[in-house]
């Protein structure tokens, strides 16, 4: 054999052990948590003399760690080996119209640095985006967390976006190359891209109502309207990753004009931004509510309404009751179309989720056939700060970590 071929059979090796490693870190941090090292071989379906060897290896790198023994009858009782949640960490950035948030998570997903702009106005600008790449420096920084320990950054942008090829196509567009080329070219660690909406699909897949559920819708329900679209286990990116764009459906009644420069899309009338604009016409045209007593008309924003109807203000109770039957009603039509198991509604509208519950459902038995509407259950996201979550998730998930 020539030094060729024995080079080769090295790399080739190195290779496999590896994948064997990787299939080791995937099994604790993803399911198991802590076993025994025979537990491990068994699992990964590894003879133990080899993988005593690699697990010895992962610990030498501080990868794995003693987690103490495993309770037995009898006998010796054998070490329980973890991975270390503090080897390496994740960054999730959010980035929506009116607000970003940015959290660095370890290997079990805790959030251990977390920070968020609420006055921040996202601009299709170099200086908007130069402004970004400053608040994710900052974030690194005050975390005290090295830069060689970071895995990567998942990004969850408004808009359309395709997370395949990493352009983002209604913020910083204006880009020579994609939004993940360019935050490549930044910093030192890999970067992913999505729309906000599918990244909230994602949390509810790892982390809250929709583990394990084969056909679901997830709705992103806030200042705007976005539905991530869970097929077969899948969260479905059509084409170009666009899919999921249910507030540009031609679903509502009003002539509104709607962002995207149509009439008559559903987010004219479901919706933060479209609350905002039924309490301040109904207050306009003689109506009352508590919420002018303390505040301008100009300043109400969709969540002090969703407030005020929670608490019993009979405007903001009527208007968000309103939306809720119109959402339902439009739900209907995709139930008919898609039959999902289950329904997760997250995003600033889970706030009224008490009005809003009885209201959707109302809504869906004017569309919705008898069948599938008796096999959807509505439910409301319980994941707290989903969103960004999903976004730090993107990277384990890419790495196969999840």
């Amino acid at each position: 054999m020539d030094l060729f071929s024995r080079n080769i059979d090295d790399i080739n090796n190195l290779n496999r052990q590896l994948a064997q490693k990787r299939k080791i870190v995937a099994l604790l941090n993803r399911s198991e948590k802590e076993l025994t090292i025979p537990g491990i071989c068994k699992k990964v379906k590894l003879s133990v003399p080899t993988g005593t060897k690699l697990i010895n290896e992962l610990i030498s790198d501080k990868i794995i760690i003693d987690s103490g023994k495993k309770e037995t009858d009898n006998g010796r009782r054998p070490v329980l080996y973890k991975v270390d949640p503090e080897y390496a960490y994740s960054i999730g950035l959010v980035i929506q119209l009116k607000g970003i948030s940015i959290s660095i998570f370890n290997m079990e997903m805790n959030e251990v640095y977390s920070n968020s702009d609420e006055n921040f106005v996202l601009e299709n600008s170099i200086a908007c985006l130069e402004n970004v790449v400053g608040i994710i420096r900052q974030a690194v920084e005050n975390s005290k967390i090295e830069p060689k320990r970071i895995l990567g950054m998942g990004i969850g942008i408004t808009g359309r976006v395709n997370a395949r090829t990493g352009y983002s196509y209604n913020y910083f567009n204006f880009l020579d190359g994609s939004l993940v080329d360019f935050f490549s070219d930044k910093f030192d660690f890999p970067v992913y891209v999505d729309n906000d909406t599918h990244v909230l699909g994602l949390a509810e897949q790892y982390f809250g109502k929709a583990r394990n559920i084969q056909n679901a819708f997830v709705l992103n329900l806030s200042r705007g309207m976005g539905l991530a679209i869970i097929s077969n286990g899948e969260i479905i990116g059509g084409e170009q990753g666009f899919a999921g764009e249910f507030g540009h459906i031609q679903l509502g009644d009003s002539n509104r004009l709607c962002l995207c420069g149509k009439r008559g899309c559903l987010g004219t009338e479901v919706g933060g931004h479209a609350l905002e604009q039924n309490f301040q016409e109904h207050i306009e045209q003689g109506e009352t509510s508590l919420l002018t007593t303390n505040k301008n008309l100009s300043e109400i924003k969709y969540q002090d309404i969703l407030k005020a109807a929670s608490e019993g203000d009979a405007l903001s109770i009527s208007l968000t009751h309103n939306i809720g039957f119109k959402l339902g009603k439009a739900l209907g039509n995709m139930i008919n179309l898609l039959n999902p198991g289950i329904i997760i509604i997250g995003g600033g509208f889970t706030l009224a989720r008490d009005i809003l519950t009885d209201s959707v459902k109302s809504g869906m038995t004017h569309t919705t056939l008898s069948l599938p509407l008796r096999n959807c259950e509505l439910m409301f996201s319980s994941t707290e700060d989903a969103t960004i979550k999903g976004a730090g998730a993107i990277v384990f998930n890419q790495l196969q970590l999840l």
